[in-house]
């Protein structure tokens, strides 16, 4: 069962691009706005809600937070990255470190990720 607790870091951010249906998916600040994480790139957070390009982007930048599952789904303890969709996947060489999975998923399930604001590293 995915869960939520955030450590008070949630932020608002612009929309920089559409982001209808990326909810709980990684997300990448430029400044004021986000857009949608690319594969194995450094993330901002991780979007809790649906703006519009332009619309308020509500980003968590920290704690154990939902994200949606890519291919091959998550196990407990699994380094993750981002797909080019910016949803969580299990990190390979030369992908940077987002976080930890702290529940299992299968792929486009929810599992909650202990999402590293700002210790990402790149995976050997």
């Amino acid at each position: 069962m995915a869960y939520n607790n955030i450590l008070g870091e949630a932020e608002t951010y612009i929309a920089g691009t559409d982001l209808t249906g990326k909810q709980y998916t990684f997300v990448t600040s430029d400044g004021d706005e986000v857009t949608n994480t690319g594969a194995g790139e450094s993330a901002t957070g991780v979007l809790w809600n649906e703006p519009v390009s332009g619309d308020a982007a509500t980003v968590v930048r920290g704690g154990e937070v939902n994200v949606y599952v890519g291919t091959g789904g998550l196990s407990v303890g699994n380094e993750v990255a981002a797909d080019a969709d910016g949803k969580a996947v299990t990190a390979t060489s030369g992908d940077v470190i987002l976080g930890e999975a702290r529940t299992a998923a299968a792929a486009d399930g929810l599992a909650t990720v202990t999402f590293y604001p700002v210790a990402q590293s790149v995976k050997a």
